[in-house]
This record gives structure tokens, sequence and C-alpha cells, in this order.
């Protein structure tokens, strides 16, 4: 294996946190210094949801017998997360999946690692135009879009429409924003009012959706593109008691947010499958590395809980099946 000596010589020199002051490095799975060690970068380790994706992977490490290393910042840090890539670089590891939240400073660090001789994935977020091998997630414009046609239908075509997002400037918002106004441009009596950039921290994001449904008394309906911000406003809406005048259609199956569609808060959420997201780049990367099976990209899905099926899902919820 590449530079293992080295790597297991970094680990003990520098600990479990490796990468900046807020950041966390996680190994899981095989024991076996020999073993294909793989590093899992995501951009931020501190949100329920990426404790799906790392379910996923460390299943995956345990199927075939890998080394991962489950990192990233608590809150979002692309400068954190550069380290921790760099890192990786320089441990020699066997592979790398990476969740791309800023081309600009990442895609650099991800074609390093290719040149350097080290394959990489990417996954939740892509990296287009970097030389990564492979991408697992959803297709984010079409999810989108799918948010956007199902936000219409609650509002019966018409109404006014805010969009949120923690990072409206991240790429991944873009594509789910984009989608959304390509679906939402086929009604003409809809009309996208505002679009709020959150930020991540939890208060500062419910305050701000809260701010901006205050000033849009006449609001007709809200776009949540992320996780956090779906359960921030399904909370608000629920605490305004405005549910049933503002259609409310979001990302993810939080149990927060499953608890609100429940509730009546939020109308609809939709899964993009993120076990899977972490399941699929180790288990691909590994079968990579061992064997040279040729890597392709997979789209993870898009999946409806309305309240129709809410039930379904906080019962496997209940069971400790992973859903996110």
């Amino acid at each position: 294996m590449r530079k293992k000596t080295l790597f297991l010589v970094l680990m003990l020199c520098f600990g479990i946190l490796i990468a900046g002051a807020n950041g966390t490095q996680e190994a899981g799975s095989a024991s076996d210094s020999d073993a294909i060690t793989i590093t899992v970068v995501y951009h931020d380790t501190g949100i329920e949801f990426g404790q799906v994706i790392k379910s996923g992977a460390m299943a995956a490490a345990k199927e075939f017998g890998a080394n991962v290393n489950w990192v990233g910042p608590i809150g979002i840090n692309v400068d954190e997360q550069v380290n921790f890539i760099e890192n990786a670089i320089t441990a020699g590891v066997d592979g790398l999946a990476i969740s791309n939240v800023n081309a600009e400073a990442l895609n650099p660090m991800i074609d390093k690692a290719m040149d350097a001789g080290i394959p990489v994935v990417t996954f939740n977020s892509e990296a287009p135009g970097s030389k990564r091998l492979a991408f697992y997630g959803q297709d984010l414009q079409q999810s989108g879009y799918v948010q956007g046609q199902i936000l219409a239908e609650y509002m019966k075509g018409t109404g006014k429409v805010i969009i949120t997002s923690g990072d409206a400037s991240a790429s991944w918002s873009q594509d789910r924003e984009a989608g959304v106004r390509k679906a939402l441009a086929e009604y003409p009596d809809i009309e996208i009012v505002q679009v709020v950039s959150t930020g991540w921290e939890e208060q500062q994001m419910y305050a701000a959706i809260e701010n901006a449904l205050l000033a849009n008394p006449d609001l007709g309906g809200l776009a949540t593109l992320g996780a956090p911000t779906t359960m921030a406003g399904g909370r608000a809406l629920l605490r305004s008691g405005r549910f049933d005048k503002v259609m409310h259609v979001g990302h993810d199956f939080m149990p927060e947010t499953l608890d609100n569609i429940k509730a009546g808060a939020t109308k609809a959420t939709l899964s993009q499958n993120p076990y899977m997201q972490g399941y699929l780049p180790v288990k691909n990367l590994y079968l990579y590395i061992t064997t040279g099976v040729k890597l392709k990209s997979e789209d993870t899905g898009i999946v409806r809980c309305d309240a129709s099926n809410v039930d379904t899902y906080l019962q496997k919820l209940e069971d400790g099946e992973p859903i996110g």
C-alpha cells in the first residue's frame, strides 16, 4: 500500500484531530495495517444529515475490510476541508471521496490528489471540471425542479415564494435553485420574491427564515434547499401557525422534518439517499483499487415523503433504519 508507514506515523503524531481546531477525524472498520485506506472528506461532520452518510461509508468499510477515515470540519469551513485533503495526500492514502461545496477551492485539491496517483471520487456535491473519476449523489438541478413542481401543486399555481439556503452561493445550492426556478417559471402566476442565504448557525438560520416570513405576510410558498433550512423552515411555520397559508416543500428526511410533515407544517420533502452516498464511494473506490474495475457515476435518486407516507418513514426511523 502507498506510503502506509508514513500514514501510521502521522496518525500517531497528530492524533485523532489533525486538521483545524474545529475539524474531526474518525477512523473506522478494519484493524489490519495492510488494509486499503480510504479517506472520506465531508463538508460538515457536525450535522445530523452527515451521520447518515457516515453510516453508509462505515458499512462499506466493514463489508470490504477497508480502513475508512471519516473527516471534515464541524460547520462548513472550506479552508479546513482543504487541509484535510492536503493531509490525506501527504499521508498517501489509497483513495479519496470528497463532497465538494466550493469548486474554486476544492477542484485544485482533487486534481492534486489525482496527479499524485490517488484516485478521487466525489459524493453529495459534484466537482464539475475536476479530474475526479466518478460522482455519487443526486442530480441536484432535477431535485430542485421536482421540488418546484410539488410546491406549485400545493400552491395551486399562484402566489409568492421565498427560497432559502444555508449558503446560496454554493454550487449545490445554485443547482437546486436553478431547478426550482425552472419549475416555477412554468407557472406565470407564481412569483419568487426573495432568496434568503441564512448561514449555517442554527439560531441565525431560524431567525433569517422567521424574519423573511414576517416581512412577507402574503407569502404563499417556501422552498428550502437543504436539510438544516428545511428543519428550520418547518419549525418557523409550526410556531407561527401560518402553515395553512404558506406551503413548504424541502429536502431530506431528518426526524424533525418528518415530525413537521406529520404536524402539517411541511407539506413534502425529498430524500437523496444519503446512506448510499456514503456506501457507494467507499465500495467502488475499494473495488477500483483492488481489481481495477472501471468507476462510473451513480445517481442516488429522488424520494418523496408527504402526509400520505410519512408514517412509514417515522416507523423506519423508530426501527433504526437509516433514511436521511
